[in-house]
């Protein structure tokens, strides 16, 4: 079993694409082609999981409670944007041909968003698991 793990220091989901109104062309907005990057330098030189062999995705993320919560609450669910269904689709889009070779190949995707506490640093955990 190969498994590989990096975290990147931010929660962020998958914007959405955006259309020139010029060209009428279709392009990513800047902040979720540099998040991307980012998800990809993590990543680094690991090694992508051959073609065909069932990938496991999990998606952890952490983010600390505003400071303009009450002090009395100590934790609360992230039920606030971004959503997991577009945190997971940036992700898996950053990896797509570098962590395996297909997106078709990942047939196990976990994405959990903590609870909001205090003193938390915001980061999103991501493991990739495949049989050897």
């Amino acid at each position: 079993m190969t498994c590989h793990s990096f975290e990147v220091p931010f929660v962020r989901g998958k914007g959405r694409v955006r259309f020139a109104r010029a060209t009428g062309r279709t392009y990513t907005p800047d902040a979720t082609a540099e998040a991307m990057q980012l998800i990809r330098q993590e990543w680094g030189d690991s090694p992508c999981a051959p073609s065909g062999v069932p990938v496991t995705v999990r998606i952890l993320t952490m983010r600390p409670m505003p400071k303009s919560r009450p002090k009395r609450i100590v934790a609360e669910p992230d039920v606030y944007k971004p959503d997991a269904d577009n945190i997971a689709k940036l992700v898996l889009d950053a990896l797509n041909g570098i962590a395996w070779s297909d997106d078709t190949q990942v047939t196990g995707l976990y994405v959990f968003k903590c609870d909001r506490m205090r003193d938390l640093i915001e980061r999103t955990c991501v493991e990739v698991e495949w049989e050897d």
